[in-house]
């Protein structure tokens, strides 16, 4: 093979792995691109107030009572206002704070003051500061003032004395339920009080949760015994119920003697004023008593209804 042979061959292997390299390099793979613009993100609105009678934001000098208070007087409603959630679906918590100062409100001084919350269509007497989550979307306090005769009303003729409102609004953490029953297993004590006679019994599973309509569930296993509790109550369940604004709870049992699904007897008042135990009443008589502080802590907390 002559010289010129030799580099034809050589010019023609070179050209060859030139075009593999070539179409080695043009090989293409599927591809798709997607793209997604103007986007708007806009945040959550925080639009609560507090407002007076007239609707207007509460502001400095809107209640000045002047010379109208004296010994004897009726109770004067000094001051109305609410607190409007508006369109504001963030769970928030108000603080409410009435602050008196000056002579008239002195330490001994017979002029009282009076913070209401209106709450289960009734005015409720509250603590000067008070901090809660809204049960409704709009939430209404007045302010009253009363001077009842005493023996030292002279002391107090032209004292002069400021009412300070202050109201706070803030965004706080959601509630979280757990996920199911059983929420609690504990040695609960019941105290059931059918026709005056009383019966007890204790070391009971108690599951407490919501049901799929969002009301309270307490649910009580009495289990095996030969007692007085468990043969004429037996196992039994607690359910929340909303009748317009007032919350109320049926108790159902399978013990025919005492209540039944067929005969379902509904409470009229639940005490809890001892905390720890919840007493429910039908007719002002006591017929359950149930003592467990988490139960307690959870019962007494509202419903989202």
């Amino acid at each position: 093979m002559n010289f010129f042979k030799k580099n034809k061959l050589w010019i023609s292997l070179i050209g060859v792995l030139l075009l593999t390299i070539a179409t080695i390099g043009t090989i293409a793979y599927f591809s798709k691109s997607f793209t997604s613009d103007n986007n708007v993100a806009v945040a959550a609105k925080f639009d609560v107030e507090a407002v007076n009678g007239q609707g207007q934001t509460i502001g400095d000098g809107q209640f000045a009572l002047g010379e109208d208070l004296y010994p004897g007087m009726p109770t004067l409603e000094a001051y109305n206002f609410q607190i409007n959630k508006n369109n504001t679906t963030l769970p928030v918590e108000y603080k409410v704070h009435l602050e008196r100062s000056g002579a008239l409100f002195a330490e001994n001084s017979p002029v009282k003051l009076s913070l209401q919350r209106f709450i289960n269509n009734n005015w409720v007497d509250v603590d000067y500061s008070t901090t809660f989550r809204p049960e409704n979307d709009i939430e209404k306090y007045r302010v009253l003032v009363d001077w009842p005769h005493s023996d030292n009303d002279i002391d107090f003729q032209g004292a002069t004395g400021n009412i300070k409102l202050e109201v706070v609004a803030t965004q706080v953490d959601p509630i979280e339920e757990p996920a199911g029953p059983p929420y609690y297993t504990d040695a609960i004590t019941f105290k059931a009080t059918p026709n005056g006679s009383t019966r007890t019994t204790s070391n009971k599973e108690v599951n407490f949760y919501k049901d799929e309509q969002g009301f309270k569930v307490i649910q009580v296993t009495v289990g095996d015994g030969s007692g007085d509790f468990e043969e004429k109550v037996g196992n039994f369940k607690i359910v929340e119920n909303v009748e317009g604004s007032t919350t109320w709870y049926r108790l159902y049992t399978e013990k025919e003697y005492y209540a039944s699904e067929s005969q379902v007897w509904r409470v009229d008042n639940v005490d809890t004023s001892i905390d720890g135990t919840i007493t429910l009443k039908r007719a002002n008589n006591t017929f359950l008593t149930i003592q467990s502080k988490e139960l307690y802590k959870w019962f007494t907390e509202k419903s989202d209804k």
